[in-house]
């Protein structure tokens, strides 16, 4: 699929009216050269098992459509960088699974509690994990994924490269992750560079259910 057509795809999703719009839709369908490392369908992941029973990434139509503006911005900028993603969205049941791992530790802080009025954005289809790919491999973030530390959390990157955690390229490399994110419509978080949401936290729950769909319910692409 050329990148024309995975805009035509989107532009259907997006002018079709609610009732008939479907909740979900695969990434991959829309632009086949996103890249995929869906840690929680393996056990290389802080929870240490695998959770999800295979890696997907799917997304509500509007985070789809903000993703692949976000790979629009790179092509533009940065040609031959691709999104590689992480994770996307998580069943509400998944979410319960990785709170009772982790809600007596200290590592609690970073999983969204599922019993909270929000939960995780990742349980409505409108958060996504990712990192940035180019030939030869994943691109150097100073950390990996899902690495529960402060050198992970954006908001210490100044002082992080003052003491030498982080190198002025790593920090480059973010900025052009958010960079691309943010034109696109996402907002990150303080605590995770990868983390980015399609839609402000405070606006979620007034405009979107939080979903336990399976992840076999949606069509893969063929």
């Amino acid at each position: 699929m050329t990148p024309v057509t995975s805009w035509l795809w989107v532009a259907l999703l997006w002018s079709a009216s609610p009732s008939s719009s479907p909740p979900l839709v695969d990434v991959l369908t829309l632009e086949p050269r996103l890249r995929l490392d869906i840690r929680y369908a393996t056990d290389d992941n802080f929870f240490g098992r695998q959770v999800y029973p295979e890696g997907r990434c799917l997304l509500r139509p509007i985070a789809a459509r903000q993703l692949l503006r976000a790979q629009a911005w790179l092509d533009r900028r940065h040609p031959g960088t691709v999104l590689l993603l992480k994770d996307c969205y998580r069943p509400h049941a998944i979410q319960h699974v990785l709170w009772d791992a982790v809600k007596n530790t200290p590592q609690r802080r970073y999983v969204a509690s599922p019993h909270g009025k929000i939960g995780s954005i990742h349980s409505y289809g409108l958060a996504v994990d990712l990192t940035l790919w180019r030939e030869g491999g994943e691109v150097d973030m100073g950390t990996a994924y899902d690495h529960l530390g402060r050198a992970a959390e954006p908001r210490h990157e100044k002082a992080l490269l003052e003491t030498g955690q982080l190198k002025a390229a790593q920090i480059e490399n973010r900025r052009i992750l958010r960079s691309a994110m943010r034109t696109a419509g996402f907002t990150g978080i303080g605590r995770e560079w990868w983390h980015f949401n399609a839609v402000p936290r405070k606006k979620v729950t007034a405009r979107y259910p939080r979903l336990d769909v399976p992840l076999s319910a949606v069509p893969s692409p063929p």
